[in-house]
């Protein structure tokens, strides 16, 4: 009966410690951006984006030069383009796709995947959750 009441004192202070927490979360709030205040970046020769970092989910907005191409890479979020101009050749781990305006791709956490610019394009990204890159104060 001892531990019962051990275990069950544990489980009440579980319980009001993390009551205690949720109400230190800070509520999420709304914000306007204008894209040409974003900080823009280049990430490869060709490419240039702008990223917007959310609570849950960051998004990037990219731009690429015909004959560009971002290095293979994964990351531990998923992702979803939508393809807005041009033609690029997605290489998304064993398959090959050409995606173009209206396109949306969905490639996986982790999938080994590159982007090779067929003619100049435009496209955006949502990765999420986004919180594996965000930076203290970053876009706050």
């Amino acid at each position: 009966m001892n531990s019962f009441k051990t275990l069950a004192v544990a489980g009440l202070c579980v319980s009001l410690s993390l009551g205690a927490a949720a109400q230190s979360v800070v509520q999420p709030t709304e914000r306007l951006l204008n894209r040409a205040d974003i900080e823009a970046a280049n990430p490869f020769e060709g490419i240039y984006s702008k990223r917007v970092f959310a609570d849950t989910f960051y998004m990037t907005m990219v731009t690429a030069e015909a004959g560009s191409a971002s290095g293979e890479h994964n990351h531990p979020d998923e992702q979803a383009m939508l393809f807005h101009t041009g033609r690029v050749r997605a290489l998304v781990g064993e398959n090959e796709y050409e995606v173009g305006p209206d396109d949306v791709l969905i490639i996986p956490a982790y999938v080994v995947h590159q982007m090779v610019a067929i003619e100049n394009a435009t496209w955006t990204e949502i990765h999420g959750p986004g919180f594996h890159y965000r930076r203290v104060g970053e876009n706050q």
